[in-house]
């Protein structure tokens, strides 16, 4: 009788006591009945009794830094599956722990992450050539389907194999006793529609281009309409009259499909977008997100919705209408903001720390306190925004506008202003000989403060500093600011 065998790969390093009480906990044995050591180590080992084997290496190059072969004899009766296992390994060792995708139709790339928090996502890794001396694998993580800290090289995106690697339920297709042509021709058609019926798992994504193929696939059944045997045109019309249910008819406009040239359903899309959003990690983040996005209707991301205190780390909100929206401790860290609508928003305490929003709308967002640290915001519009105590150390605001906005207790140590745009601005900041100011123009009202300076500087000491610095603008004289709501 063999026993059961789990191979797995860490992001950081695993530490070995760690692992031996992971093990443990995840078979529900006792500690001394596990046995871990490095890979390739024989002396020393607890072959006799131990009854969960573990062999790790530590790998010094790629973005994995761990390997894992774990062995389990056949006197464990109920041993752990593979996700369960990961899941324990992943909250014991506090990082994200990669699994092959047990599918006949995923490719090696494809690896399910487990994270810490108990949460799930997919990544894309390759093998990489380590150099000669390193005699050991290395791995890159080169995309992931939510933005994970422990991968900030990856590119966030959605990932066409974890949907194929989960085969739809085609019930239609199945039962058809047609020829495997005639299976074939219908089979993609109706995959589409289960996996939009069944809310397009397992992400609740699915790729723009990957829909245009189905539509071809639907434009071949047209074109073999004439010679389809009868139950093959029955199941197909059944199939069409689901996806009318599950579309809405928007003249092409979203695909940009011609209706005086193109067949009607090339004329509708799905009446959630799965390509508008990619979701995050955190599945209560998920939920709410999707429950908003699916309520709404077909007219793509509507405004007005309370997010706040949800981790919506790593999410892809590009484009998205969250307008008159409340984010308030809203963990928005390492997701993608570019071109999103922030108008009238709250986003009092709210983390944006390395986050991508060139060329968001923020005019009249409350950011009080919020973290904007790497923060992205290159042609940004932050009209009359208010920043009271935010932290914007080492943003880019590079040709961003803050006419209007207020700069008050803000820290822009290190932050990027070339070319940005003030405008009768209270600009009561931190600043340091980091913080770029090449062609920020405007009026602005200080005091300034740097470091190693005994006084904030203002009036012409600040309009000369501004300008040893390649900034005209101007310091216009101060009077009494508004203070924040609460304050």
């Amino acid at each position: 009788m063999n026993g059961t065998g789990y191979g797995f790969l860490t992001a950081a390093a695993p530490d070995p006591d760690a692992l031996t009480r992971a093990l443990a906990e995840a078979f529900g044995i006792p500690a001394a009945l596990v046995d871990v050591a490095p890979d390739g180590t024989v002396d020393g080992r607890n072959w006799d009794t131990a009854l969960v084997t573990c062999e790790y290496e530590l790998l010094r190059t790629g973005d994995l830094r761990g390997m894992l072969n774990v062995y389990a004899t056949p006197a464990v009766t109920t041993p752990p599956t593979p996700e369960a296992l990961a899941t324990a390994l992943a909250r014991t060792l506090d990082t994200p722990v990669l699994t092959e995708v047990e599918s006949d139709t995923a490719p090696p790339s494809l690896r399910k992450a487990f994270l810490p928090q108990g949460w799930t996502t997919y990544t894309a890794v390759e093998d990489l050539d380590p150099p000669p001396e390193a005699d050991q694998p290395s791995f890159r993580v080169y995309a992931t389907q939510a933005g994970l800290a422990a991968f900030p090289r990856a590119e966030v995106k959605g990932l066409p194999a974890a949907v194929h690697a989960l085969r739809p339920h085609t019930p239609l297709t199945d039962a058809l006793g047609a020829s495997r042509a005639h299976r074939n021709l219908l089979h993609p058609w109706e995959a589409l529609i289960s996996r939009m019926a069944a809310g397009w798992p397992p992400a609740r994504w699915y790729g723009a281009d990957m829909y245009r193929e189905d539509l071809e696939a639907r434009d071949d059944l047209e074109a073999a309409l004439p010679t389809l045997p009868a139950p093959v045109r029955t199941a197909l019309a059944t199939l069409d009259a689901r996806f009318r249910e599950l579309t809405a008819d928007d003249a092409g406009a979203e695909l940009g499909a011609d209706p005086a040239t193109t067949p009607w359903y090339r004329h509708r899309r799905p009446a959630v977008l799965p390509w508008r959003v990619l979701l995050p990690a955190d599945p209560e983040a998920a939920d709410w997100l999707w429950k908003w996005v699916t309520q709404n209707g077909p007219d793509g991301l509507p405004r007005g919705v309370d997010l706040s205190s949800l981790d919506l780390s790593g999410a892809d909100l590009s484009g998205a209408d969250l307008s008159s929206s409340l984010l308030c401790a809203a963990d928005l860290s390492r997701t993608r903001l570019t071109g999103t609508d922030f108008y009238r928003s709250h986003l009092q305490g709210a983390d944006l720390t390395g986050a991508d929003a060139t060329g968001a709308c923020f005019v009249r967002a409350d950011l009080d306190g919020a973290v904007l640290r790497g923060t992205t915001l290159v042609g940004a519009d932050l009209t009359r925004a208010d920043l009271y105590g935010a932290d914007a150390r080492g943003a880019t605001l590079r040709g961003a506008r803050l006419l209007g906005a207020t700069l008050l207790h803000t820290d822009l140590r290190g932050a990027d202003l070339t070319g940005a745009r003030l405008g009768e601005n209270t600009f009561e900041v931190t600043l340091d000989p980091t913080t770029r100011l090449t062609g920020l123009t405007g009026t602005l009202r200080g005091p300034v403060t740097l470091p190693d300076t005994p006084h904030p500087l203002t009036g012409p000491a600040l309009e000369h500093w501004l300008r040893t610095h390649g900034s005209p603008a101007k310091v216009v004289s101060p009077h009494r600011h508004r203070q924040p709501e609460g304050r």
